[in-house]
């Protein structure tokens, strides 16, 4: 099991699962000509667990009528996982061949990550360009990411049990990054930050050149912001949930409110970036569930101080075949970017 992507020998077509914490989905990406199409896409909510699905012994049952609602019959996968253990760092490290770093993590990692990761599983990948100039004792910046071994080998523990066969295991916040580059290569010379909201995280990821340089999860969802206005309301959590998706004016105040955690920690968040790294965020993206909601970025973006476009993922590949279900494809697309983020990596 790793993080990051690896270079696998390309296929014809590739399955990514997004293995989240109130939804799975399934992706079927596939090479069509010099471009990609989406052929398959499956979305199946999760009944409430607390956030760590893999402890329910139906997650396995969920896992596979999933897979029933795709006609693909592979059961190789590349799977993202949205844990609650979930770390992403940058560190420094003398220079080494990058399976020594590996080893060094495993062995004696608090010494470089300044907390205790041994129940861990890490991976790690040196960013480019980023050698010191010191001749005497050169150093490299290393992108280091991981999730309990609990976590880990629950979710690998569910997707045996349901017949899948994980080639790998990711990240969801390394996955939407790999899914950027592939759908904005137009974007490869900007300074972007590309926001992840999840029913219960958010991972706020700083893109300068298309390289993750700064990653921060943020233990705050779409979830939190149902959950205020259940509260405020007094209303069930479905209530709550469709009073957010309808977002008349007086649920719009309620969400401007619950919302303002994640826009100042954006905020704060991009201040501290445009300090230490002298260069300025040109363009702020959405993805995730939250992101389908244009009023809700709005609102995001009225926080933050800047706009924010929701990226949908699914825009870029093709999807004519699905003929009639386009716009309910579009409209969750945002939702799949860790699931084609998976996938397309290896076609």
């Amino acid at each position: 099991m790793f993080f990051f992507r690896k270079r696998f020998q390309k296929r014809e077509a590739a399955l990514g699962l997004d293995l989240g914490s109130s939804q799975i989905k399934a992706v079927v990406v596939r090479r069509n000509g010099t471009g990609l199409e989406l052929a398959e896409y499956a979305v199946r909510p999760l009944p409430a667990n607390g956030g760590k699905p893999y402890r329910d012994v139906q997650f396995a049952v969920e896992i596979q009528q999933l897979m029933n609602g795709l006609k693909i019959t592979e059961r190789r996968a590349y799977v993202a996982i949205s844990c609650g253990s979930a770390m992403v760092c940058q560190t420094e490290f003398p220079k080494m061949p990058l399976q020594e770093i590996k080893s060094v993590l495993r062995l004696n990692g608090a010494k470089y990550l300044r907390r205790d990761f041994s129940n861990y599983c890490l991976d790690a990948v040196e960013l480019p360009g980023t050698v010191s100039d010191d001749k005497a004792a050169p150093k490299v910046n290393v992108l280091v990411g991981g999730a309990s071994k609990e976590e880990v080998a629950g979710y690998r523990e569910a997707l045996v049990a349901a017949k899948i066969r994980p080639e790998a295991m990711e990240l969801a916040a390394i996955a939407v990054v790999n899914a950027f580059g592939l759908t904005k290569p137009d974007l490869a010379n900007e300074t972007v930050l590309l926001v992840d909201i999840g029913a219960r995280s958010t991972t706020i990821n700083f893109l300068p050149s298309g390289q993750p340089l700064i990653t921060r999860i943020m233990p705050f969802g779409g979830e939190e912001i149902s959950e205020y206005i259940a509260q405020v309301l007094m209303v069930e959590a479905k209530e709550a949930e469709e009073q957010k998706l309808k977002m008349a004016e007086p649920v719009q105040e309620l969400v401007r409110t619950a919302i303002s955690p994640l826009a100042r920690e954006v905020r704060s968040s991009i201040d501290f970036f445009e300090r230490q790294h002298d260069c300025h965020v040109t363009h702020m993206f959405a993805c995730g569930g939250s992101a389908c909601s244009p009023k809700l970025l709005e609102l995001l973006g009225e926080g933050v101080g800047m706009r924010v476009e929701c990226w949908n993922p699914v825009a870029t590949l093709g999807t004519d075949h699905f003929n009639g279900e386009q716009p309910a494809l579009l409209a969750a697309g945002p939702s799949l970017a860790a699931a084609v983020g998976a996938a397309a990596a290896h076609v």
